[in-house]
């Protein structure tokens, strides 16, 4: 079996065992979602691309000491959170989502300049929404609708990477979700 079909479990002990394909390899994986999840928690991208670089180099500098884990995302994206929220504190800055904007390829030459400049307004549109509903969420509904909806985890899986119960986590996609189609349901009127 070739390295990328390779599980998180034994991508990651191959890491730990100095194989630097394997690092290249986790970083590939990784680094795509690890932005989308550090731009939950502040709107700089250039201070969540430094803070990503830094976790990869800490965890290469520290292989030998570091634990096994079956789920190499969750490991890295808990090092992402606790190394932004350190960045965020040592500036003094509150963190707060600014935008949850999906990087798309507009390459279809086959629309029109004013098909296009709709499209986009609509979409300029929908994001300009999108970030305020965000904002109207704890932090703690972000993170979580966030691994719900764009990590596509289980309630299960997220109540067991958040350390938090089963229910908890039910309760506030629920209370998440209320809010938000409150604010649209009133916005359709």
């Amino acid at each position: 079996m070739q390295l990328h079909e390779q599980s998180d479990s034994i991508l990651w002990r191959k890491f730990l065992e100095g194989d630097s394909k394997a690092y290249s390899l986790i970083y590939d994986r990784t680094v795509q979602s690890l932005f989308q999840y550090g731009m939950l928690y502040t709107s700089d991208r250039e201070l969540v691309k430094d803070c990503i670089h830094d976790i990869f180099v800490k965890i290469y500098t520290n292989r030998a000491n570091l634990a096994p884990t079956d789920n190499i995302k969750a490991y890295l994206g808990i090092a992402l959170k606790n190394t932004i929220y350190n960045a965020l504190k040592k500036q003094n800055v509150y963190s707060s989502i600014e935008d949850m904007k999906d990087v798309e390829n507009i390459g279809d030459t086959s629309i029109s300049p004013e098909n296009l400049y709709l499209d986009i307004e609509s979409k300029e549109q929908a994001n300009s929404e999108i970030h305020y509903l965000m904002s109207q969420l704890t932090v703690r509904q972000r993170e979580i609708i966030y691994y719900r909806y764009l990590e596509d985890m289980s309630i299960d899986e997220i109540s067991k990477k958040m350390e938090v119960n089963y229910q908890s986590v039910a309760n506030t996609i629920q209370r998440s979700l209320t809010r938000i189609r409150a604010f649209l349901n009133k916005n359709k009127k």
